[in-house]
């Protein structure tokens, strides 16, 4: 690699803060038919205490009764008088009482199941888009356990997902699925391969991709100006890129750790998929496909191959340079510091393109056997590769010292890249 100007910058700024600049230090922690006759109701949603639990509790008002009830016949434990037994009347009350402040949880997801699964690729009105998207982010909530994730498939749950996933209209719902089916087989052996005997991998990757639109509500009122049309196209667009977030979160539970949807994904051209990712200007999106692609790239020399074969490596510095604060392009003096009321919520999402980008390139430089992939030295020497390290070394002189101490990581990483080609 040619000579990186920013790199002596970048170190000296590092070595005010760290005794070893070129420690490559671990990721930061900072870190849901009307067409066939049929309508969901929604279901009223009960309070959740503990998600791990297989009852919760619905009710405190009469638990705080029970508690009442069960301490005045304890006394103060003075008396020496016998215990008296409990009336038939007590015993009906108290057996009520904790009936009612109970939810069965397998029957609450069977109702759920029952209700999202007719009219799954019917278009519906606002309404009824707003009950299935609540329905199924309670479903979330009650999968996160393990017992209930692995109840999920058995009750019938995970198909009428993944045909949400593939077939429904509306984007809102195709996230809302994604992001169960995602919290279902996280962590989840048999989950996982449950969601592959349902074909879930085609879907996720289609949808990930950015295929299918978003269908507007049967009751949306048609646009009276051009102005409104397009906000509703502005609107449809971020439904489609959140959609693609949400399949990207469910391909990397799917992933993770289950050998035989890494095959699916690797046979599917998910490198090339994940590539295209990059291209979307949208920092949640491009965050989640670059850690997607750097875990993969690290699990096995097979897939560290397809990743640089790809051209993921040059994709990812093209996102590193893409992803400098937008203040950058207003104030254009070199001398002027860019303080921490410059930033913008989007500014610091784009800081996490950054640095997953960043690590990307630094572990692909440090586990990828060059005999095996040659492409990767030419890669990684590229142009675009320094070029890129240059522009982000260049905007870092530019921060302000509290923001130089909050992407301290990035700092990092720039100058152990750089360093490793000097």
């Amino acid at each position: 690699m040619g000579d990186v100007d920013a790199t002596a910058e970048i170190s000296a700024n590092v070595a005010k803060t760290s005794r070893c600049p070129f420690f490559l230090l671990e990721p930061s922690t900072a870190r849901h038919d009307r067409a066939h006759g049929v309508r969901v109701l929604t279901i009223p949603r009960p309070a959740m205490s503990d998600q791990k639990e297989r009852m919760v509790p619905a009710d405190r008002s009469n638990w705080n009764a029970i508690l009442k009830w069960s301490m005045a016949q304890q006394g103060d434990g003075t008396s020496s008088a016998p215990a008296r037994e409990i009336s038939e009347e007590d015993r009906r009350w108290l057996l009520d009482a904790m009936a009612s402040g109970f939810i069965d949880e397998i029957k609450r997801m069977k109702d759920i199941i029952a209700c999202i699964s007719a009219g799954i690729e019917a278009t519906h009105d606002a309404e009824e888009i707003d009950a299935r998207v609540e329905l199924m982010e309670e479903l979330t909530d009650r999968v996160s356990g393990v017992d209930n994730g692995g109840d999920l498939h058995t009750l019938g749950g995970l198909e009428p997902l993944v045909r949400y996933v593939a077939s429904s209209p509306h984007a809102r719902l195709r996230a809302a699925a994604a992001e169960v089916l995602g919290t279902t087989v996280q962590n989840h052996p048999k989950a996982q391969e449950a969601a592959l005997g349902c074909d879930a991998m085609g879907p996720l990757l289609r949808m990930a991709a950015g295929e299918g639109d978003d269908s507007p509500p049967t009751d949306a009122a048609e646009a009276e100006s051009t102005t409104a049309a397009e906000g509703d196209a502005s609107k449809g667009t971020k439904e489609l890129v959140k959609a693609r977030v949400k399949a990207l979160f469910a391909l990397s539970c799917l992933l993770r750790g289950c050998v035989r949807a890494q095959e699916a994904f690797q046979l599917g051209d998910g490198f090339a998929l994940l590539k295209n990712c990059l291209r979307v200007d949208h920092p949640r999106l491009r965050t989640k496909a670059l850690h997607l692609a750097r875990h993969l790239a690290t699990l096995d020399m097979r897939f560290m191959a397809a990743c640089v074969d790809s051209g993921y490596v040059l994709a990812a510095a093209a996102s590193l340079a893409g992803s400098l604060p937008r203040q950058l392009l207003v104030a254009t003096e070199v001398g002027t510091d860019l303080s921490a009321d410059a930033f913008t919520e989007e500014d610091i999402e784009r800081g996490q393109v950054r640095e997953a980008a960043l690590r990307l390139m630094v572990d692909v430089a440090r586990k990828v056997d060059f005999d095996a992939v040659p492409k990767a030295v030419d890669h990684l020497r590229s142009a675009i590769v320094v070029n890129a390290i240059n522009a982000v070394g260049k905007a870092y002189v530019r921060f302000g010292r509290e923001e130089k101490e909050t992407y301290r990581d990035e700092m990092q990483l720039c100058a152990q890249l750089a360093k490793m080609f000097e």
